[in-house]
């Protein structure tokens, strides 16, 4: 059982220029406070190290607020600021989905297309029937994310000659197998959405990450939004070094530069498109995002995509009956296009409007679009070991945000 306990002090807020007061967009702002405290609390419980958020509806951001603090000396910061930059993780798999559609709507593939198409390497056995609409929702049967499966992790990479990443790196996922027939269930994979990137890749001719950087980042005005593994030595002052793999890494940045600073996987960064994740981004900057999904996919003038192939985002595509199967959930679950679509009929973990779309990234960054209320939400809550998780900073969290919606 988790009981919380007494908070011991009011939380240090700090907040960014906003364009308006929550009252003025229908919010409650007593809410803000409310949610403040329960950030704070679970700072001096020891369960995260720092707590953000950004807020937006009805064209106005308003409420752009950090607490807590750093765990990195040399970067001169002491306090995480509305400004500094956090890992969204698994959250980028966002672009790399939108990224897809606009393949689509330009007439370079479709989403039932079977992969083997793209990659010659699926053109064999079990492999031919899974799709590109497969690996944007998770139903290819492909290697499960560590721990989503009480079955032994499938260690695909141990397969791949890391002299030859480029040649082996597919062969090596389809030595894995399949944990299921394509279809058949939803289970979370990294490897739908590195294979993604190589469509993406392979269709636009080239890398899937500029492809993204400038049809997707640039367009929407997030110019500061980078990969983890490509930023500059000012932007990795920034950074948000929150846990014991983040600190590693600063150390290694010292020494080996920016490689240092991707993911665990910085050996292959090169080879292997980085298009599940690991983006560095801020709140703010991700609200850019969440206006343009809720502006028909145009961003201050500025055409991303089409209105049909945006509806994708927001469209249950899985069969009735799928079940997510993984961490234990055992129950239906709906998803558009590269995002879950909430149901309460399925999810009590959370209070939200129904059909806001989401995704987290390993816990510590939820990005949700609510299209019925117009509005867009980011918060960050980092733990301070990586693969540690407590859903009082993530679902809880979301719970007090929506709360506050009139």
């Amino acid at each position: 059982m988790n009981e919380r306990k007494p908070q011991k002090q009011e939380p240090i807020v700090r907040t960014a220029e906003c364009e308006a007061q929550p009252k003025e967009v229908d919010y409650d702002g007593e809410r803000l406070q409310v949610l403040n405290r329960h950030i704070q609390g679970l700072i001096e419980e020891g369960i995260i190290l720092s707590g953000s958020y950004c807020l937006w509806r009805h064209g106005k951001v308003f409420a752009d607020v950090a607490i807590g603090g750093l765990a990195c000396p040399w970067q001169r910061r002491t306090a995480f600021l509305p400004d500094t930059f956090f890992e969204i993780q698994s959250v980028g798999k966002v672009f790399t989905a939108i990224a897809i559609l606009k393949l689509m709507e330009d007439g370079f593939l479709y989403l039932e297309q079977p992969v083997r198409e793209w990659l010659s390497e699926f053109d064999r056995e079990d492999f031919r029937e899974i799709t590109i609409q497969h690996l944007l929702t998770h139903t290819s049967g492909l290697c499960a994310l560590e721990g989503a499966l009480p079955e032994p992790e499938r260690k695909w990479w141990e397969a791949m000659d890391e002299d030859n990443v480029k040649d082996t790196w597919i062969p090596a996922i389809i030595k894995m197998g399949l944990h299921c027939k394509p279809g058949e269930n939803w289970i979370y994979s990294i490897v739908n959405y590195a294979l993604l990137g190589e469509i993406i890749q392979r269709a636009s001719g080239m890398d899937a990450e500029e492809f993204i950087r400038e049809n997707i980042l640039l367009p929407c005005g997030m110019k500061e939004t980078h990969w983890r593994s490509r930023g500059t030595a000012e932007q990795v002052r920034r950074y948000n070094i929150a846990n014991e793999m983040d600190l590693r890494m600063a150390k290694e940045w010292e020494t080996k530069g920016l490689p240092a600073m991707a993911t665990q996987s910085y050996k292959w960064w090169k080879e292997i498109p980085d298009t599940a994740g690991a983006q560095m981004s801020t709140a703010r900057e991700m609200m850019h995002l969440g206006e343009m999904l809720l502006r028909d996919g145009t961003y201050r003038g500025k055409r991303v995509l089409g209105r049909e192939a945006l509806s994708l985002l927001f469209t249950n595509l899985l069969p009735e009956g799928t079940m997510d199967i993984c961490w234990g959930h055992n129950r239906p679950i709906f998803y558009g296009a590269g995002l879950p679509i909430y149901s309460s009929s399925y999810d009590r973990e959370q209070i939200l409007s129904e059909n806001v779309i989401y995704h987290e990234g390993s816990g510590t960054s939820v990005f949700l679009v609510d299209r019925q209320k117009d509005f867009v939400a980011m918060f960050q809550t980092s733990f301070h070991k990586e693969f540690d998780w407590d859903p009082r900073a993530v679902k809880d969290t979301a719970t007090i945000i929506w709360s506050g919606l009139k």
